[in-house]
């Protein structure tokens, strides 16, 4: 498969979502910083238990 085809269909997806995206509306923003902050939190609490098995 060439590159050429990845980036095609790359570019069919992210033109399909952004068309997508005005019916969406703010939902979007909400669903992406939430996704955004599950991730932080993760992240975080992975560290802290890391952290205690160290010391």
């Amino acid at each position: 498969m060439p590159l050429r085809s990845i980036f095609e269909g790359l570019g069919d997806l992210f033109t399909w979502t952004f068309k997508a995206m005005p019916y969406i509306g703010p939902a979007a923003n909400v669903v992406f910083w939430s996704i955004i902050a599950g991730g932080i939190f993760y992240w975080l609490r992975e560290m802290s238990r890391h952290e205690k098995q160290q010391g």
